[in-house]
């Protein structure tokens, strides 16, 4: 029996390099103090609340030419395929106490795009974020079917945080966070 797909079959977490040491001692002694904690890195922290990722798919216009008798005719288009993607990818975070990953992202935005004159980070000398980041997409036992790796990042966007008075709940409440790449790699991995 052939399966139907389902959307929780990937995994993607960030590299261990996205998140700056001194970010990892702000937010280590919060970790520690959390009763019954088991993750304990707060990377790992940040990797757990990902709930979604959303990459999105080539596209291209196609050329029209007229020929004879007003005939219109669409052709191709000539872009390199790597210019057929919008280049963009939205994570979205499902809200934690606090906002802790919230700030923690926040945190992460003001450090990667950091320049000389801003206090609060040591200047990123490196234009890109230091690692590719790869979405891994899984079939109903585990297996990786296809590695697409990001390279060339940019954190470009933090989604807004909505907080409420009239609201005082606990549910499941997220945010988004926005990158750009330059390329993308696809390895298909079928064993």
């Amino acid at each position: 029996m052939i399966l139907n797909s389902r959307n929780n079959l990937f995994t993607f977490n960030f590299p261990k390099a996205f998140m700056p040491e001194e970010i990892v001692e702000r937010y280590q002694p919060y970790l520690n103090r959390i009763p019954g904690n088991m993750i304990t890195r707060p990377i790992d922290f940040l990797n757990y609340s990902i709930q979604s990722v959303n990459l999105p798919g080539p596209s291209y216009s196609a050329g029209e030419q007229t020929g004879k008798h007003g005939r219109k005719r669409l052709h191709r288009d000539t872009t390199p395929d790597q210019e057929l993607y919008a280049k963009e990818m939205t994570i979205t975070f499902q809200l934690l106490d606090g906002y802790i990953n919230y700030w923690m992202m926040l945190d992460m935005f003001k450090y990667w795009y950091s320049f000389p004159n801003q206090p609060e980070f040591e200047f990123v000398k490196e234009p890109y974020l230091p690692v590719g980041m790869n979405v891994r997409i899984l079939d109903a036992e585990g297996n990786v079917l296809v590695t697409t790796e990001l390279k060339r990042v940019l954190y470009t966007e933090l989604g807004s945080l909505e907080m409420s008075f009239s609201d005082n709940t606990a549910d499941f409440s997220t945010f988004d966070a926005t990158f750009v790449y330059n390329e993308l790699e696809t390895k298909i991995e079928l064993k």
